[in-house]
């Protein structure tokens, strides 16, 4: 007779965690962060509350990896590929955004969704770092620094809400806007580099 199989174990576990997210999800949309508690998520996710426990330890772990998860969502691991991934994802990701505008929204008004962000704040920077050179060569500082904050930017969730709620602009129109100001930027930018 064969051994326990380890793979179906990590495969729950890896099922039981995705549930807690999405739940998570459905809860910061329905109710915000400030009433979200584990026992909401648990109840969501049916699931118990030391379940949750186990997979996040912390309300910090929860949001962080609630962040992680919408990232991966929107794309930002494939966008931080290439710079051509990066334009080409914009349209697509500010669509995603606006079908998720009240969960984009709760985390961008939240402190402690705030702080999450900032935690895995360098993975983020390196991503755009990555892209950025891959377009525009090398650039002394600070002017490479400035242009990949401006793409970040530009890349952004508060710039979607920003473009939808102040010039109406929605969905794959803001994403391609954003993406040919991000090109032009780039342009400009490598253009001034190589004189």
């Amino acid at each position: 007779m064969n051994g326990p199989d380890l793979g179906f174990h990590a495969r729950l576990k890896n099922a039981s965690r995705a549930a807690i997210l999405d739940a998570l999800e459905r809860c910061l949309e329905h109710n915000g962060l400030d009433e979200l508690t584990y026992a909401q998520v648990a109840q969501e996710a049916k699931v118990s509350e030391r379940t949750v426990y186990r997979h996040f330890p912390t309300k910090d772990a929860l949001l962080e990896a609630c962040w992680t998860h919408v990232q991966q969502t929107l794309g930002i691991n494939l966008s931080t590929r290439s710079w051509k991934d990066f334009v080409a994802t914009r349209p697509e990701a500010f669509t995603e955004m606006d079908r998720r505008e009240r969960l984009l929204r709760a985390v961008m008004q939240s402190r402690q969704a705030h702080d999450a962000r900032l935690r895995i704040n360098s993975q983020r920077q390196a991503g755009i770092r990555r892209v950025v050179a891959d377009a525009v060569g090398e650039l002394p500082e600070p002017a490479f620094t400035e242009l990949c904050a401006l793409v970040h930017l530009l890349g952004s969730a508060p710039a979607w809400a920003a473009l939808k709620d102040y010039w109406g602009i929605e969905g794959a129109d803001a994403g391609h806007l954003v993406a040919r100001a991000i090109a032009t930027l780039a342009a400009a930018a490598k253009k001034r580099g190589s004189r």
